[in-house]
């Protein structure tokens, strides 16, 4: 999926989830954190390390009746959904979801959005790996 950028050697894998929904910018930007946020903490680890810096992978699969989607827009929302500062921001309730600091380059190093269109619903997948010590 990603070139030599990302060497899955080095990597653990932190975070798997994924939603029945695409979430792109619009309204309510706080309740669609959350919404992530929510269907994160399922599959949330009881325990997550302090790595050097985080690599999200993002695939959307998006109904090819439904209205067209600017994918761009998908992974911006997903990102600040694990930032402690942006929880903080939001007054969240889901304040164990933080994984990283902020949204800055620091901690998060690595994006990569696919897509495909599909016969069926929407969905979202989100892989978050952080990057070994």
């Amino acid at each position: 999926m990603i070139d030599q950028a990302f060497d899955p050697s080095e990597f653990e894998l932190v975070l798997h989830f994924s939603f029945r929904q695409i979430l792109t910018w619009g309204d309510n930007y706080k309740d669609k954190r959350d919404f992530i946020r929510r269907n994160a903490l399922e599959e949330f680890p009881k325990y997550t390390k302090n790595y050097e810096w985080y690599a999200f992978l993002i695939k959307v699969r998006r109904n090819k009746l439904a209205r067209p989607l600017d994918i761009e827009n998908v992974p911006k929302l997903i990102i600040d959904a694990f930032s402690r500062r942006q929880i903080r921001l939001d007054k969240s309730v889901y304040p164990q979801v933080g994984i990283y600091d902020e949204d800055s380059l620091k901690y998060v190093r690595v994006l990569h959005v696919e897509g495909e269109l599909a016969n069926n619903e929407d969905n979202t997948e989100v892989w978050v790996y952080g990057r070994k010590r």
